[in-house]
This record gives C-alpha cells, sequence and structure tokens, in this order.
C-alpha cells in the first residue's frame, strides 16, 4: 500500500524518527510523503518533530529538520512552547546553543506567558546561557512576561543570586546609546503587582540579592500598587537594617511623585513665556534631522570658540609692559611691582569697547544657548552640557572684564546678559520637569 495514502502511519514514522532521532526514517517518510513537513507547517499550534528531538537532545536530527524547514523553530506546541524552551527544560544546553548558532534570533521567541529563552536561563540559573543571549540579542534584557516581569523578576523569584549578578552586571556594563536610562528602566521596572525588583528581594531571605540591588542606582523610594516601599514589606530585621541603611523610607514618608496627568493639567492652567518658549523650542528640535542638529551644534562651536578667542586676543591688542615706562615702580623693600593700570586692558577706546563687547556678548551666549539645546536630549546629557557651559561662562566673563578699558562696560553689558541666559534657563529646565522630559 502506497504510504502517502496512510498519513496518520507517517506520522506515527515522523514522531518515530524524532523520538529516536533517526534521519534515514526522516528522510523515508519524506520519500513516501514529501509534502508532509509541509502539512504541519500549516498548523498554528502543533508538535513537530523539532519539538520532539529538541526534548529528546538529538542534536542531529535537530540540525537536519531545521535546515530543511527553519520555521519550525518558531512554532508553539499545543503547551505554548517552541523548541528553544523544550530544549532549555530539559536541560538540553548544547541543543540550545546549536539552536542559536544557526538562527541568533531564536532568542527573541517568546513561548508560553511571554517567556522567552532569556527567562528560562534566568529561571534555572544558567549563567553562561544568559551571557550568550545577551550577547546574541542585548535587547532581550528590556522583554517582559505577561506578568510584566523582566528576567531580573525571574532570578530574584527563584533565588538565581548568580543570574543576578551576571544580568545587573551586563546593565552597568552596557555603555551603548542610552545605556543609563535602559538600566534605570530595568532595574526599576514594575510587575503587574506593582513590585520592583527590590520589592520582591525585600520578601525574600537572600541578603546577598538585597546588598546587591541597593548599591545600584534603584529606586528605593518606588511604591507598589498597595502603595508600600520595599521597606515596608521586608521580611526581616537584617533585611529592614540594610535598607534604612543605604536611606530606603516607609511609604509613609515618601511623598507621591507627580503622575504625567498632573503635570499635564499643570501645562495647560499655567500661562508662562517660558512654557511656551520650551515648546517652541522642543517642536523646532523634533523637526529636525539629526545631521541638521549636529550642522546647528558645530556652528554654533565654532561661533562660540571665536568669540571667545577674540576675548582672549581683542582687536588691536592689550597695553603691554615696557622696561621705559614711567609709570613702573619697583618697591625693592617688600619686592613688589606696581605696574600701569591699563597693562593688559584693550587698547580700543570705551565706546568702540561697548560696541565690541555687545556684539562678542550677544555672539557667546547665543551660541552657548544654541549648543545646549541642540546637544541635550535626555536628563543626563542635558544637566551635563548645562553643568559644562555654566562653568565655561563666568571664565569667559572674567576674561572680558580683565580687558576692558573701564570696569563699566563689562558690568552694564555682561551681568544683565549672563543674568539672562540664567534665568532663561532655569527656566527651560523647570518647563522641561513639568513637562516630564527632565
Amino acid at each position: 500500500m502506497n504510504t502517502i495514502d496512510n498519513p496518520i502511519d507517517n506520522s506515527d514514522r515522523l514522531k518515530a524518527a524524532a523520538l529516536t532521532g533517526d534521519i534515514d526514517l526522516l528522510y523515508t517518510v519524506i520519500q513516501d510523503d514529501p509534502s508532509i513537513l509541509e502539512h504541519i507547517d500549516l498548523i498554528t499550534f502543533v508538535e513537530t518533530p523539532l519539538h520532539t528531538a529538541a526534548s529528546m537532545g538529538h542534536l542531529r536530527f535537530a540540525t537536519e529538520v531545521m535546515n530543511l524547514k527553519p520555521s519550525f523553530a518558531w512554532k508553539l506546541d499545543l503547551q505554548g512552547f517552541s523548541p528553544i524552551h523544550l530544549a532549555l527544560q530539559n536541560n538540553q544546553k548544547p541543543m540550545v546553543y546549536r539552536f542559536v548558532d544557526i538562527n541568533k534570533d531564536l532568542v527573541r521567541v517568546k513561548g508560553r506567558e511571554g517567556l522567552t529563552p532569556l527567562h528560562f536561563a534566568s529561571q534555572n540559573g544558567e549563567v553562561d546561557l544568559l551571557v550568550c543571549f545577551l550577547l546574541l540579542c542585548p535587547e532581550s534584557i528590556e522583554y517582559l512576561t505577561v506578568r510584566q516581569e523582566t528576567a531580573l523578576h525571574i532570578a530574584v523569584k527563584n533565588e538565581q543570586f548568580e543570574a543576578l549578578q551576571v544580568l545587573v552586571g551586563w546593565l552597568k556594563e552596557n555603555c551603548k546609546r542610552g545605556a543609563e536610562n535602559l538600566e534605570n528602566n530595568i532595574l526599576n521596572q514594575r510587575d503587574e503587582d506593582g513590585n520592583t525588583i527590590l520589592h520582591i528581594s525585600a520578601l525574600s531571605s537572600e541578603l546577598q540579592a538585597l546588598q546587591l540591588l541597593v548599591s545600584t542606582g534603584i529606586n528605593l523610594k518606588e511604591k507598589n500598587l498597595e502603595n508600600k516601599t520595599a521597606l515596608d514589606i521586608t521580611s526581616t530585621p537584617e533585611m529592614k537594617s540594610i535598607l534604612l541603611s543605604v536611606g530606603a523610607k516607609h511609604s509613609i514618608e515618601v511623598a507621591d511623585a507627580p503622575t504625567r496627568a498632573h503635570r499635564l493639567r499643570l501645562m495647560a492652567t499655567t500661562k508662562t513665556m517660558s512654557n511656551k518658549l520650551v515648546s517652541e523650542i522642543t517642536r523646532t528640535r523634533s523637526d529636525m534631522t539629526e545631521e541638521q542638529r549636529n550642522i546647528w551644534l558645530i556652528v554654533a562651536t565654532l561661533i562660540a570658540t571665536a568669540m571667545y578667542q577674540s576675548v582672549l586676543s581683542p582687536p588691536g591688542g592689550v597695553y603691554q609692559i615696557s622696561a621705559g615706562d614711567n609709570n613702573l615702580n619697583i618697591t625693592s623693600s617688600n619686592s613688589t611691582i606696581s605696574t600701569p593700570k591699563n597693562v593688559g586692558r584693550s587698547v580700543l577706546s570705551g565706546y568702540l569697547f561697548s560696541q565690541f563687547s555687545i556684539c562678542n556678548l550677544f555672539s557667546f551666549l547665543s551660541s552657548a544657548i544654541t549648543i545646549i539645546i541642540m546637544a541635550s536630549s535626555s536628563t543626563q546629557s542635558g544637566i551635563f552640557v548645562y553643568t559644562l557651559m555654566s562653568s565655561f561662562l563666568p571664565c569667559y566673563l572674567i576674561c572680558m572684564l580683565q580687558i576692558s578699558p573701564t570696569d563699566v562696560n563689562t558690568v552694564i553689558f555682561g551681568t544683565p546678559l549672563l543674568l539672562f541666559l540664567f534665568g532663561l534657563s532655569v527656566c527651560m529646565m523647570r518647563s522641561l520637569w513639568v513637562r516630564g522630559r527632565w
């Protein structure tokens, strides 16, 4: 009898081949029914020969099936597991390595309850697999289960301290763009009950895990859905002592952070020039491409550099001291030297220097504001750039004061402009905080 007319028999033989890892039998079945693998692929949830081989650890058979039908690696069986999930469950580590070696994107596959291979490795404490998965797919650390849990939640819940160390170490070692925000988001991710990993750790008896977490940038004052901090729910006096030693607070001592809705309501009711200015600046910056922002940043930096250099070497230069200066007096008793009052001052007249200082200050401060706006796109970089520019501006003003032929020029023109920049910056930061950007 032609076996192609007996699909049930072919399916049984194919399953037998997968159970025993018999590649010859696999091809015998394919010869009898060339479309058998295609028919299996049409079923949404099905146990494929790859699932069976992955569970049994038949490495060569699984590799052969993956070469014939790569899509099988992504399929979920009736229990919601892919082949790589089954390999992990059955401790078939060589099979897992073979899967991700053939297709590194399998690290992304989500199974039952949103569990990825990284979640499984974290649950089982497989630190070598954790490192492998993170190297192949760094963004997998951001994936959440249906309970809104990260791999760190799972490591803490299952008391896998070494796995937690690897995951925290990965976050700290990451130097890619946005790494600091990523670390903060992952460490403070809340599950479906609003618990961060600090809450979960406080409920356990693992002192090492808690000590590790409090040494990171984790939020010690985060509240869960029951409005409790980690200190409120700590399980032992030792855990409580650790939390208190790093400044953790009870919920009654922690003010609720303003919500996004509160900030939006505040924006709607607060009509200030700073809010309007920040809105226009933010929209203008958002409309620019990365290339355009870089061009503006380069131009502003060049202008600021040129203006600062013109203060160090003003037009016409500065008065120099000479040995023949009639005003030069040396007093031998205390070895002090009295120099002419105009030494180091600009040779320009007071009127011309006033015009020069106004134009120079306007150009320099405009460039400084442009640099702050174009270079600051996040909380950390914004504060960093603003701090550098704030430190640089007094140096500029001191140089301007030093070369001014009269002190009045700088006091009249420099101070108001500096106060304007400071006030503008404060208003911008306040408005950005209200908007939830800083």
